[in-house]
């Protein structure tokens, strides 16, 4: 399981949004409102347990190339 800290959080959301900008076949505003979007609602949790399995889900979607959207 990944580790939680803020350092990880941030360095996941400036890597998808890096990532996001090569996309092609899909709508790149919408990809942008979507990782804010999940982003703003996880800032929310206060369990750690909680904020490492939305970390992990993230990292999971990272690495399989954006869920498929590349």
């Amino acid at each position: 399981m990944a580790v939680w800290s803020r350092q990880a959080v941030l360095s996941l959301y400036r890597t998808l949004l890096r990532q996001g900008r090569g996309l092609r076949y899909t709508d790149r505003d919408f990809y942008f409102a979507t990782i804010r979007h999940e982003f703003r609602k996880n800032k929310q949790l206060e369990q750690l347990e909680d904020k490492e399995r939305q970390l992990e889900k993230g990292l999971a979607f990272l690495h399989s190339k954006l869920g498929g959207l590349v």
